[in-house]
């Protein structure tokens, strides 16, 4: 698996893992839920199947903080949504716009492989709708 619950706990002590895990096969549960939602973000640009491939240090540091965060934010929707600190909220929220803005190309994720092979070509995204209609009646 992509991260294990060592990794988790590095984001949160231990004991509370254990606490709002209730079963360590939320955890798993959980890791498994947020690599699928981070895959959604980051499947259009990025090769994310050889990503979450990977295991150890070979893995790519700043996606494992992401479905770290991810991970402990379902851990507590699980087991208890409505203990949820601000914090884990917060971090969650600031973790999907960083994955949103990813999506949108307003900001990339450096070592990971790219689907489109020639980099600069633009965005693969057609932006619509023009300016807004003037009134130039007297």
């Amino acid at each position: 698996m992509y991260l294990e619950q060592t990794d988790i706990e590095k984001g949160i002590y231990a004991e509370d893992l254990v606490v709002i895990s209730r079963n360590p096969e939320n955890i798993t549960t959980a890791i498994e839920e947020a690599i699928i939602e981070a895959s959604a973000y980051l499947m259009a640009r990025y090769n994310m199947a050889a990503e979450f491939a990977k295991t150890g240090v070979s893995r790519n540091k700043l996606v494992s903080k992401i479905v770290r965060d991810i991970t402990i934010y379902n851990c507590y929707n699980i087991s208890s949504p409505s203990n949820l600190p601000e914090l884990r909220v917060l971090k969650y929220e600031q973790t999907i716009k960083f994955l949103k803005d990813v999506q949108a190309e307003k900001a990339s994720i450096e070592g990971l492989s790219r689907l489109d092979s020639p980099q600069g070509t633009g965005s693969n995204y057609i932006g619509f709708g023009g300016k807004t209609k003037r009134k130039n009646d007297y």
